[in-house]
């Protein structure tokens, strides 16, 4: 289910690849971070809520909320590291400003995003996994709250690195 919206959601990405740089760094804080802050404050509430009001002590739903908290907390420094150093440093460049970061610091710094885009992606689908794809028979007005805010958060983390990964960083670098 969730390839078949990436494979739409990736066709209308598409028309970014011929965007002006400062339009698309706009568009990765002012869409994608934004949204993925308040999605992920949405998700830790409901992953909490879970907790103390359906779960109890149950060890699936202990290791979801500790599991959700720790990646918005990752992904969350990811952002800001994106926001303060390297969009910064390729907004500079674009524009023919003189970089306010160190060269040599912005290819480490791109692997480093790459490595981390993988690890978050990998982290999330084991979150996906603990949540489930899919509601149970009978399944609360908060399950159904949670899968969704899950899925939202997937589709636009899938968005979101695509467009640094596949089109941005490869024009910037």
């Amino acid at each position: 289910m969730i390839e078949d919206l990436w494979i739409n959601d990736h066709r209308e990405l598409e028309h970014w690849k011929d965007a002006r740089i400062p339009d698309l760094v706009a568009h990765l804080v002012d869409h994608y971070h934004l949204r993925a802050r308040v999605e992920m404050g949405r998700l830790e509430t409901l992953a909490e809520e879970a907790v103390l009001l359906e779960g109890g002590p149950k060890a699936e739903i202990l290791e979801m909320r500790d599991e959700t908290a720790r990646f918005c907390r990752e992904f969350r420094a990811h952002m800001t590291m994106e926001e303060r150093t390297l969009f910064p440093y390729i907004l500079d460049t674009a524009l023919g400003r003189e970089p306010g970061s160190p060269v040599a610091l912005m290819q480490p710094l791109r692997k480093l995003l790459d490595d981390e885009h993988e690890a978050e992606t990998t982290l999330f689908r084991r979150l996906r996994r603990l949540a489930g794809e899919s509601l149970p028979p009978g399944g609360s007005s908060l399950q159904t709250r949670l899968l969704q805010s899950f899925r939202t958060l997937e589709k636009d983390l899938h968005g979101h690195i695509y467009l640094e990964t596949r089109i941005l960083f490869r024009r910037a670098f």
